[in-house]
């Protein structure tokens, strides 16, 4: 599928309304801004996303880049502006909702967020659980997906048993387990060997080629450089470029 050309980096459209899923980007930030005290991460940011677009969010640290990530899974909530996930303006979300918004989502993380005590096949396991999927569903899943991500074998494993390329494919086995439309990641190859951050971009790739939106917040150029994706960056919590290739 040809990536759609990235929009200039102020939307068109002022003031955002609801919009019909197949016309609008799956993700639209208006003129946000946040801040934390005194202190401002993000400054003045619009953005959007299509459906099935792979980008890139770079920049060095402090730049924002997890805190935009941050901001789009209601970890935290914009100051200013308003935010848009498939049409749903963020501001109109009640806290008790929060969770069925995510289950649209995937969210990776730099330190996995596995649970120490529970096996490789436990930790895709509860997000299915949570859902509240049928045993026998869960299971044909589960095993499908740790075997997709090359860990056959390694279901009964925990977590501190496991290399950190490994544990980072549990966690993408995670994030993909509920068959979200997003996946967010955040520097999901940071502490991890060449080796295995390409193994990781493999599988976030596959997922983008079936149809998904890929938004993947990291400073690793060389990464970027291989890709070959859309890319946005950061720098003072404010977007200084919007296209392909790798930041001079």
């Amino acid at each position: 599928m040809n990536s759609l050309k990235p929009n200039s980096q102020t939307p068109s459209m002022e003031r955002p309304v609801e919009e019909e899923k197949s016309v609008a980007p799956v993700i639209r930030l208006f003129h946000v801004t946040k801040r934390y005290g005194a202190q401002t991460a993000l400054t003045d940011v619009s953005l959007d996303v299509r459906k099935n677009e792979f980008v890139f969010l770079t920049g060095p640290s402090g730049a924002g880049k997890s805190t935009l990530l941050r901001l789009l899974y209601m970890a935290e909530t914009a100051s200013e502006g308003q935010i848009l996930i498939e049409g749903k303006n963020l501001k109109r979300v009640p806290r008790r909702k929060i969770p069925y918004l995510r289950r649209t989502m995937g969210i990776v993380f730099q330190d996995f967020k596995l649970i120490p005590a529970l096996t490789a096949y436990e930790n895709v396991a509860l997000v299915l659980e949570a859902a509240g999927q049928q045993p026998e569903y869960i299971d044909k899943k589960v095993r499908h997906l740790l075997r997709m991500v090359g860990l056959e074998g390694k279901e009964r494993s925990l977590p501190p048993s496991l290399s950190g390329g490994e544990q980072q494919r549990v966690a993408v086995a995670r994030a993909m387990c509920g068959e979200p439309r997003i996946v967010l990641a955040d520097e999901p190859t940071g502490s991890l060997d060449t080796e295995s951050a390409e193994v990781v971009l493999s599988l976030l790739s596959d997922f983008h080629s079936r149809g998904g939106t890929v938004l993947v917040a990291t400073h690793d150029a060389k990464l970027i450089a291989q890709a070959n994706k859309r890319v946005v960056h950061l720098k003072g919590g404010q977007i200084t470029g919007d296209g392909g290739g790798v930041a001079s």
